[in-house]
């Protein structure tokens, strides 16, 4: 596995210059910047995106929370869970379900959560989340919230 060192070797630059390539490119100059890209691309270097989510204390993680049984052989579910999956993938995230009320508290390594299924009964364990929280439907709970436009739906 090829690492930082050896890509600060191959364009003889220190590990900190390419580490500042990699996360805030905005800080070298686009010469400095060329030089360490190729040395990435002749070595094949893949940043390690589990040390980078722990140095920048973020996951690139939304769980989907399903507090509801559904049919995933049925297209609208599966459209929707593609189309948060596209979306989320588009702005670098990754999207991981939950579907048990039990796991929802446990582990919550993500940077945020999309609910789906919630009841008032749920409240409580939504408010634990403590991380930006989207509920998925109707709410009156003062959440933010996204829906479908049933009326408009309907037209």
């Amino acid at each position: 596995m090829v690492t930082l060192s050896d890509v600060a070797k191959q364009a003889n630059v220190s590990k900190m210059t390419v580490s500042r390539v990699i996360n805030h490119p905005e800080q070298v100059t686009a010469e400095l910047r060329q030089l360490v890209e190729a040395a990435m691309a002749t070595l094949d270097y893949q940043p390690n995106a589990a040390a980078k989510a722990l140095a920048n204390n973020r996951t690139n993680v939304i769980k989907l929370v399903i507090l509801e049984d559904i049919d995933t052989t049925e297209p609208y579910y599966m459209s929707l869970l593609f189309g948060i999956a596209k979306g989320l993938d588009k702005c670098g995230y990754a999207l991981q379900l939950v579907t048990e009320r039990e796991r929802l508290g446990k582990g919550n390594a993500a940077d945020g959560f999309i609910v789906t299924g919630a009841r008032v009964a749920d409240l409580p364990l939504i408010d634990a989340l403590a991380k930006p929280t989207v509920i998925f439907g109707e709410n009156h709970n003062g959440y933010d919230f996204i829906d479908t436009d049933n009326k408009a739906g309907t037209a």
